[in-house]
């Protein structure tokens, strides 16, 4: 009966733990879409607000963590139940990273005062930060059906981003090298989508976090 009780409340405290991760991970995907919102229209108002909202991101792992390593300490799990603990600290960390990249995005909207001549670029960008909420999406739902495939499949999608980040870059060096005043605008741009990918190595890394729940290995190999 007392083993009964001990299972019964990690469940649900795990699971409390849980439903945080996934409200967090809501809150990213969201600002990685606001920011690339902001930088095609040059909203500054909405990269301020985006920039503020990442302390609710931070809030949010630094509340994750403490409940975590609270629940390693009190209820003391063994195998598969440890790594469900251990696996919250991880992907609230990789979680964390991307809300801070979607908030470097912000802070570039502002650093350049005009990015029109930038049109194609921007809507790429906006395309990328898409893919990249998407993947997110997906390898969460992956998280919390303890889903293989579909955490395969998100982090097969890096390959695309990466793709992206690729064909961007070329197009960047060109504009610079046509006209030396491109140099600056190419260069934050080049920062964005250098950002983009990581998120995407993010998501990857999170999948690779789904795995280790699920089988206890870190990859396939």
């Amino acid at each position: 009966m007392q083993n009964d009780h001990i299972v019964t409340r990690f469940d649900h405290d795990l699971t409390e733990i849980e439903t945080m991760l996934v409200r967090m991970a809501d809150k990213v995907a969201g600002h990685i879409r606001q920011a690339s919102r902001a930088l095609i229209e040059g909203d500054d108002k909405l990269a301020k607000k985006i920039s503020r909202a990442d302390r609710e991101v931070n809030a949010l792992e630094e509340k994750i963590d403490e409940k975590a390593i609270r629940l390693i300490a009190l209820r003391q799990p063994m195998a598969v139940d440890l790594r469900a603990a251990i696996t919250t600290l991880k992907i609230s960390s990789h979680l964390e990273r991307m809300g801070d990249y979607a908030k470097t995005l912000s802070y570039r909207v502002r650093v350049v005062e005009d990015f029109t001549a930038f049109r194609p670029i921007l809507r790429s960008l906006a395309e990328t930060s898409d893919r990249v909420a998407v993947m997110l999406g997906l390898v969460m739902e992956a998280y919390v059906n303890r889903d293989l495939a579909k955490a395969a499949e998100a982090a097969a999608m890096d390959e695309e981003i990466n793709d992206r980040t690729d064909s961007l870059f070329r197009e960047l060096l060109t504009y610079m090298m046509e006209n030396p005043r491109n140099i600056e605008p190419c260069t934050h741009l080049l920062f964005i989508s250098k950002n983009m990918e990581r998120s995407g190595d993010q998501v990857t890394n999170i999948a690779e976090q789904v795995r280790y729940l699920v089988t206890g290995e870190l990859s396939e190999n």
